[in-house]
């Protein structure tokens, strides 16, 4: 039998490390919240306040069933759920340290205080630099009461939050907003509050709005697990109206642009990017896809303890989402198909697109337009016609083809060569320029 020594993690280098596990003060915030959507709350109120120390002190309460103190001190062991079991459907946890390691990430101190229906508040605090100095994780019961007057229900409070002098109260509070509208815009029968004033959610995908446009939801089977997928084309900010491109600026903002939208139990956890399934091209900054899943499928996309990063490596998924990204892609390029094609007549004929045998383009200036008819007849000036050239250069069909890779390079290259050729001719560069720029263009 092999020797064995006792081996415990030095407490104090542990504790140090809270604060660089990877949550930002938002995902912190919004893995509290999912303790009080999973306690049935109806009504969650968020609490900034500023205290003496120029730091701030944050309160997440909720109007849930609460905990007894037996409970209580469960829901404050390190590691209190076993992550393979099956959870409750309202359970949007995981690994039972989602409250903890959240709390941990933001403050070395927090208190939690509860009450059921039928039984009397009580709290406890985890305080860092107490466990340091007495190298032991020792929980200490408090006597505090609820900041918020209501029968049963959870208040985590969070002491010295976000410390220093050049703390922008007013940016915090408008993403956590935004944060928390459209993370559980999809979560039914609760309310939620900042500094007592409710949030409404938002729909990232603007559904709502005629130029809108997404698919039917598809159900798909891997490994006895269900996935929804739905394809969505976000209208084009010219088709939004002033609120909803204020929203839009919030998301974006947030970091909200094209990718897959992960739902975990109807709550929005991970947003953008295409997790190398689909193409980053500008083009594609209208198209999102989104994904409903359940718990069960949390090892499908790697969901870790914050429930805020993904990584798909499961190959039967991967088919299925590559294949639903290219379907719906040209969907969502239309919009931007439609403007370039109306930006090459918006204001005159002056350019045309040509297209060669490889589906290529270049871009042609339109001799036979009606502007450079009425040039030759001297009925305009030359200033005149250098200014509507210029002004009516088709920048949106340039960017779409551009984008897409379409543009025939080589054309290009070769005329602009040949356009070397002309100012050599006229005497504008020299034969060493010209021969640099044959060089540089045809190699």
């Amino acid at each position: 039998m092999r020797k064995t020594i006792e081996c415990d993690p030095n407490v104090s280098n542990f504790t140090k490390s809270f604060k660089n596990i990877g949550y930002n003060h938002y995902s912190a915030i919004l893995d509290i919240i999912d303790n009080s959507v999973s306690a049935k709350a109806t009504k969650i109120w968020i609490e900034y306040t500023k205290d003496s120390k120029k730091s701030l002190n944050v309160v997440i309460a909720d109007n849930g069933c609460g905990m007894d103190r037996d409970g209580l001190i469960e829901a404050m062991r390190i590691a209190s759920s076993d992550p393979t079991l099956k959870r409750k459907d309202s359970d949007l946890g995981k690994f039972g340290l989602g409250m903890k390691l959240a709390s941990f990430s933001q403050t070395d101190k927090f208190s939690v205080i509860s009450k059921t229906k039928k039984q009397s508040v009580c709290s406890f605090t985890w305080d860092l630099n107490y466990i340091r100095v007495e190298g032991k994780w020792l929980l200490q019961e408090e006597n505090l009461s609820f900041l918020k007057p209501k029968e049963q229900g959870t208040e985590v409070i969070l002491y010295d939050v976000l410390e220093g002098e050049n703390i922008d109260e007013v940016e915090i509070l408008s993403k956590m907003r935004t944060h928390i509208s459209v993370a559980y815009n999809l979560i039914k029968g609760v309310k939620f509050y900042i500094n007592d004033k409710e949030i409404n959610p938002i729909d990232p995908f603007f559904s709502h709005n005629i130029a809108s446009n997404h698919s039917n939801i598809d159900s798909i089977y891997i490994d006895n697990i269900t996935l929804e997928i739905q394809s969505h084309q976000i209208p084009h900010i010219s088709k939004l109206k002033p609120k909803d491109k204020r929203l839009k600026n919030e998301l974006t903002e947030i970091g909200m642009g094209p990718g897959l939208y992960i739902y975990r139990k109807n709550r929005l956890i991970a947003w953008s990017g295409w997790e190398g399934l689909g193409s980053n091209l500008r083009i594609n900054d209208l198209f999102r896809v989104a994904v409903f899943c359940e718990d069960n499928a949390d090892e499908l996309f790697n969901i870790e303890v914050k429930k805020s990063q993904i990584s798909i490596t499961d190959k039967k998924i991967r088919t299925v989402l590559r294949n639903t990204i290219l379907n719906y892609t040209e969907i969502a390029r239309k919009p931007y198909k439609k403007r370039a094609q109306l930006s090459l007549k918006d204001v005159s004929d002056l350019w045309y697109l040509e297209k060669n045998e490889n589906g290529k383009i270049t871009f042609e200036l339109n001799k036979k337009s009606q502007a450079i008819k009425l040039y030759h007849k001297g009925e305009i000036k030359l200033t005149q016609l250098l200014e509507m050239i210029q002004n009516t250069l088709p920048y949106e069909s340039l960017m779409y083809y551009l984008n897409l890779n379409k543009v025939d390079n080589t054309e290009v290259n070769k005329k602009k060569i040949e356009t070397a050729k002309i100012m050599f001719d006229c005497g504008l560069i020299t034969d060493e320029e010209l021969k640099n720029l044959k060089y540089k263009y045809e190699s």
